[in-house]
């Protein structure tokens, strides 16, 4: 813990209230209020180490065959416009007092219809009671893209597009979207809620701020005929859509790519393997 919310330049921070207004009453912004809390960022405060020519030599491009089109996006849902009660994300971002998306990517050809998929499940509405009740929260039925506005922009010669409510990213032939997908959470593990509510500092913020983590740990139901599946809802991390973590989320990628076309079988193979859908080891293909 410090007592530095956003500031990265070391400077002492202005002494405040724990839990002194930030916002005006009545505000519909999640941080509206002051804590001593340095909330993580993906990879850290600075971006992944990459050359400038990363994409422009040939060690790169004499290997690199365009593969699958996939789309990187930040997602949140929250209040409806029929029902206050239902906040969804945003709700518990606002009980955080801390900036909270999901981030994840997919191929599907009309992106939109991946919102479709979340709000039919509810991605991350099941959480447990203080009681200790499995319960469904409201408002995780309303999933939409964000803005993306980074600072900067990709490396020239990237194979990342900045688009307005996300990134396009072309991957190499010989790297499929589930293991991209597995090595991009592998890279933002210590920034998700999940792992950050099982940290000291996630402990310490909860007891300063009065609340029960296990209402805040996030998981999501998913119907197969008559059978159900209790998942975590891992994919739900510290983000600010229109900051320099779009930048350090686009070096996240690039790094992604780079390292698995110019390594080759240096790079360990992280194949997926969606238990849930019934596979159990690498023989039931």
């Amino acid at each position: 813990m410090t007592t530095k919310t956003d500031d990265t330049s070391g400077k002492p921070h202005a002494k405040r209230e724990i839990g002194s207004a930030l916002l005006p009453e009545g505000s519909a912004g999640a941080v509206r209020r002051w804590y001593p809390t340095q909330w993580p960022r993906i990879c850290g405060t600075k971006l992944l180490p990459l050359p400038a020519d990363a994409f422009l030599t040939d060690a790169f491009l004499s290997r690199y065959r365009p593969g699958f089109l996939t789309f990187a996006y930040a997602a949140g849902c929250g209040y409806h416009p029929h029902n206050p009660a239902a906040q969804g994300l945003a709700g518990i971002a606002r009980r955080l007092n801390a900036p909270l998306h999901k981030l994840s990517a997919t191929t599907q050809s009309d992106p939109t219809e991946r919102l479709r998929e979340l709000n039919l499940d509810r991605y991350g509405a099941l959480t447990m009671t203080e009681e200790g009740h499995l319960c469904s929260e409201l408002g995780f039925n309303t999933w939409t893209f964000q803005v993306l506005l980074p600072v900067g922009k990709p490396l020239e010669g990237s194979p990342v597009t900045v688009q307005k409510r996300g990134l396009s990213v072309r991957l190499p032939h010989n790297l499929g979207s589930e293991e991209f997908e597995k090595r991009m959470h592998d890279l933002m593990q210590g920034c998700s809620l999940g792992a950050w509510l099982e940290s000291p500092d996630g402990i310490a913020h909860c007891k300063m701020a009065d609340i029960d983590r296990r209402t805040l740990r996030r998981y999501s139901a998913y119907g197969f005929n008559a059978t159900w599946r209790r998942s975590v809802a891992n994919e739900i991390y510290f983000f600010r859509p229109k900051t320099d973590d779009v930048d350090r989320l686009i070096r996240i990628i690039e790094v992604i790519i780079h390292r698995h076309v110019t390594l080759g079988t240096a790079v360990a193979n992280v194949s997926f393997l969606s238990r849930g859908q019934g596979i159990e080891k690498e023989g039931d293909f």
